[in-house]
């Protein structure tokens, strides 16, 4: 067994398996499985292995780094890296070929802990890889000839179970999971439950993607897009929250008259995430089974979030009435606030007498009071934040405009709330929208003519923002890469990486369209489509006629002839089914050579052919020459002459 190459195969598997947790698990405790791994390296270069008190003793170590980096408030992470630390270990003390078995066995649940949190195109290929090596490492240990030769092996096997594979999940009955983890806090979100801009002072540092929108044909969503998805209506003098009264009304049914006016359809794929806020435009319905149409419009899922959700939506415009509930709720403030800017609200009202004329009159006022959309914006500290934005800074982000408006509005006496979502969306060749966590954005919903009224300063502070996503306004196109994390999206200034990036992007669509997404509603539209009224009888008789077919190819492919390592021995076992065609009986004590030569007796005819044949057998055989190719191909042409000699 040649243990420095199992070493270090594994030990490979192992650092590129915690490279996947860089964003999920503490970079310190990264770097103590790195450092086991490449301790594995170093010991098994020198055929040792750690002595067990030393072991166990860095074991422990090891053990109380894993609570204090990991921590145990979220306990997927806590033992998929526990997993990963254990199997480093076992690792490190394998000795015999059985508990290297026994590491691969664990290299398998350690890479399928990697779908918890990445199920990505790239991550799936990646780790695909990982599974063939792995394999080859477990043939490897059992018949240690060739690593090559395993690893040819292993991805063979892998090509083999792919179509079964593809069978199982395009026909299997998808139920739910008899158990499962608690979901994986997956997905860092732009969004808050509280918008509090003024002590922030960096924005936009994720490029993660959040959801993509399917345009449905000859209905094209009209920009700019406002993709709601959470609604504030809590002031505390500081920050907007949502209060418990609005909490409450999310899950109860829509009881009041709404009329619904310009309805559009369209499909929503959002990224697994931790919270189970969704995302659509205007008031928002969706007959999704696993999506709740909320009181509000708003869109929140049920059940699992650590996966892909593809949802129908149909939007439209709302008109509907406020009782007297809910204009005290929507117009509430604080008693002493911000008076500064309380006074400029009742000034502004005091000219203006009904909710268009505010509207416009606030619109002109943060356009003529030259006010900037910045990513870095000053932080500010104190009771009277809306005071210093409104008349010493005026520089913020929505966040900013959106706090500042609504808490206007409010002091005017019109209902107002701040909504939270994401505004535009990068448009792709595939007629889809791509959302990422830089376009999150906050806006105003002000109510008057019996319907709710989009008010975004953004609107005359930096108007090309509401056309198209975050990444494409000029102005803050340094500010925006600066505040950008590593990865492609930095660098699309240059023609062909973002040339890549967006055809990368595409791939990664048709990946999460057509296998992430694809659940039970999914396969009965495939059903559908490929039987129409007779899937409810044809689906289950051809998964039965399949696994019939497949089982009898198994069997006759497990009775096939064995094929011998051995050079030679399976063109000599066909020689003498010639021969026992032709009425010679070789013998069985008798070496090759002798029964070609009693073949050649009886029939002298072949004698040149089995000259040469026999030629190569003493070539290969005795003077250890190699079994090449043109050896392999005379082979074959002689023993077809002798089929066809007379």
């Amino acid at each position: 067994m040649n243990t420095p190459l199992i070493n270090t195969v594994l030990s490979l598997l192992f650092i590129v398996t915690s490279g996947f947790l860089f964003t999920e698990v503490p970079t310190s405790f990264l770097a103590i499985l790195a450092g086991l791994s490449f301790l594995n390296l170093f010991l098994g270069k020198f055929y040792k292995k750690l002595n067990g008190l030393v072991a166990n003793i860095l074991a422990a170590i090891c053990l109380v780094a894993l609570f204090v980096l990991v921590g145990v408030g979220d306990t997927v992470k806590l033992f998929v890296s526990m997993m990963l630390l254990a199997s480093s270990f076992k690792l490190l003390q394998a000795k015999t070929v059985k508990q290297y078995q026994t590491v691969c066995l664990l290299v398998f649940f350690n890479l399928s802990t990697v779908y918890l949190f990445h199920q990505g195109l790239f991550e799936t290929l990646v780790v695909s890889v990982l599974y063939i090596v792995n394999f080859a490492v477990l043939g490897y240990l059992t018949s240690p000839q060739s690593f090559k030769a395993a690893n040819k092996q292993s991805f063979k096997t892998i090509l083999l179970a792919l179509p079964i594979a593809a069978f199982l999940i395009l026909f299997l009955p998808k139920i739910p999971a008899f158990w499962q983890l608690p979901g994986p806090k997956l997905a860092k979100t732009g969004l808050s439950e509280q918008v509090n801009p003024f002590s922030i002072a960096k924005l936009a540092e994720s490029d993660d993607l959040v959801f993509r929108v399917e345009q449905q044909p000859g209905q094209p969503l009209q920009a700019p897009y406002y993709w709601r998805s959470l609604i504030h209506d809590e002031f505390n003098g500081s920050e907007w929250l949502i209060s418990d009264i609005l909490k409450s009304q999310q899950f109860n049914p829509i009881r009041r008259t709404i009329t619904q006016s310009n309805s559009v359809n369209y499909q929503v794929i959002a990224e697994p995430s931790s919270s189970n806020w969704l995302f659509a435009l205007n008031f928002a319905q969706s007959d999704n089974s696993d999506v709740h149409s909320t009181y509000n419009g708003l869109l929140k899922r049920k059940g699992n979030l650590n996966k892909n959700i593809k949802y129908a939506v149909t939007s439209s415009e709302a008109m509907l009435s406020l009782n007297d509930f809910e204009k005290r709720l929507y117009t509430r403030l604080p008693k002493t606030t911000n008076p500064q800017t309380t006074a400029l609200a009742n000034q502004l009202a005091a000219e203006h007498e009904n909710a268009q004329g505010y509207f416009n009159a606030l619109l002109d006022y943060f356009n003529q009071q030259q006010f900037a959309y910045t990513l870095t914006p000053t932080p500010m500290y104190g009771d009277n934040t809306l005071d210093q934005f409104v008349f010493d800074t005026k520089r913020g982000f929505c966040g900013h405009y959106a706090s500042t408006a609504a808490f206007m509005f409010r002091v005017a006496g019109y209902p107002a709330r701040v909504v939270s979502g994401y505004l535009g969306g990068e448009q792709t060749k595939a007629a889809t929208l791509n959302i990422y966590q830089y376009d999150a954005h906050a806006w105003v919903e002000v109510f008057f003519d019996e319907k709710w009224h989009i008010f975004d300063a953004t609107a005359v502070v930096a108007p090309e923002r509401l056309n198209g996503s975050l990444s494409q306004l000029g102005d803050l196109n340094e500010s925006f890469n600066d505040n950008l994390n590593f990865g492609l999206k930095r660098w699309s200034h240059f023609k062909a990486i973002n040339w890549l990036r967006i055809h990368l992007e595409e791939l990664d669509y048709k990946w999460t369209n057509w296998v992430l997404t694809f659940d039970q509603e999914s396969q009965q539209s495939l059903f559908d489509s490929l039987f129409g009224n007779k899937s409810a009888w044809l689906t289950p008789l051809i998964v039965i006629g399949t696994l019939l077919l497949s089982f009898t190819g198994y069997f006759f492919y497990s009775k096939r002839p064995i094929r011998s390592r051995e050079p030679l021995v399976d063109d000599i076992t066909k020689l003498y089914l010639w021969a026992k065609k032709q009425g010679i009986e070789p013998v069985d004590t008798n070496t090759p050579l002798q029964n070609i030569a009693l073949i050649k007796q009886q029939k002298p005819r072949t004698e040149a052919y089995l000259s040469e044949f026999e030629q190569i057998i003493i070539e290969v055989r005795y003077q250890q020459q190699s079994y090449n190719q043109n050896r392999k191909n005379r082979v074959r042409v002689l023993l077809n002459s002798l089929k066809t000699a007379k």
